[in-house]
This record gives C-alpha cells, sequence and structure tokens, in this order.
C-alpha cells in the first residue's frame, strides 16, 4: 500500500496518518491533565512561625584566663587505661563545675602537665585533652584549640589547665 503526499499546495512529505496523529493526541492529553492538577490544588496556610531564642554574639576572646590545677592519674592515663581515664575525667568535671554553666565555652585551652622532663609532661596533657571533652563537651568541645605544654614546676600526675573562654555579649541582631 502506498502512501501518497498531497503535491497541489506545494507540500511535500506531509502525511495524513494515525502515527503522525497520535503524537498530538498525546500532547494534548497532557496539556489538559496539566490544567486538571492546576485546578484541583489546594491552598495551603504556612504554619506559624516559632519565636527565635535571642542569639549571643561572640564578639572575642577573654584575655584573663581560668587557671585549674587537677590531680590525675599519669601513668594510667598516658596509657590509655578505662579506670585512668575516668578517674581522670571525674576530677576535671568536679574542678570545672563552677565554669560549666551560662554558656561557657572555651576559645582556647593550655594544658600544661607536670613532670621533672618535657617528653613525660607534654604526654600527660595530650592524654588529658579527650577526657575533657567528655567531662564537659559545652565548656570544651572539640572544636576549640588546645596546646600542650610542659610544667617543670608541677610533679607528675599535676596538670594545670588554663582555659581562654570567649566573650559573649547578648544582643539583638537586626
Amino acid at each position: 500500500m502506498r502512501v501518497s503526499a498531497s503535491l497541489s499546495n506545494g507540500r511535500r512529505g506531509r502525511l495524513r496518518s494515525t502515527e503522525s496523529l497520535a503524537g498530538w493526541v498525546f500532547a494534548d492529553m497532557l496539556l489538559v491533565l496539566f490544567l486538571i492538577g492546576l485546578g484541583t490544588a489546594v491552598a495551603v496556610d504556612p504554619p506559624e512561625p516559632e519565636p527565635e531564642p535571642e542569639p549571643v554574639m561572640i564578639v572575642g576572646m577573654k584575655t584573663d584566663p581560668i587557671s585549674i590545677s587537677i590531680a590525675v592519674p599519669a601513668d594510667g592515663l598516658v596509657a590509655g587505661a578505662a579506670d585512668a581515664k575516668a578517674k581522670a575525667q571525674k576530677a576535671v568535671a568536679k574542678a570545672i563545675r563552677r565554669y560549666d554553666k551560662n554558656g561557657n565555652e572555651a576559645a582556647l585551652v593550655l594544658i600544661f602537665g607536670g613532670a621533672e622532663t618535657a617528653g613525660p609532661g607534654q604526654e600527660v596533657a595530650k592524654a588529658l585533652r579527650p577526657r575533657l571533652t567528655k567531662a564537659s563537651p559545652d565548656l570544651f568541645p572539640r572544636k576549640a584549640p588546645s596546646r600542650f605544654f610542659w610544667d617543670g614546676s608541677l610533679p607528675y600526675g599535676k596538670v594545670r589547665l588554663e582555659v581562654f573562654l570567649f566573650a559573649k555579649e547578648e544582643t539583638k541582631q537586626p
């Protein structure tokens, strides 16, 4: 069977078959479904916004540190013994109890480990750092920078913390 094109009006290749009409019918159906979908849309009122708490702006770092001395089981802490870690964490929690409120957060923590030589003192200081975060994640967040030092004037097993807190000012943002 031969399909012929109309040559009388100068247009060649234009077929009038069911295959060529199927595309147009499908496009028209999609347009109708789209319009029906728009017509059935229901307007929804947005929920009431929750009141935002007044933000606390960090304006800098206090220049006078909090100095805290703590006795820790140094050998066990450096060795990673679980009971020594727990004792050190409990000692830290007890020592910082009065500072661990009012939204205080450490901006910088200097940890001085006591020992006769620098190596063991710094090892104790470094081993104590994770215990600070465990004792108070609010006061000593993981992101708070800390540095480890040796203090030859402290006996082995004594640690001194120099904690610089963020200076905060309660203000409303515009």
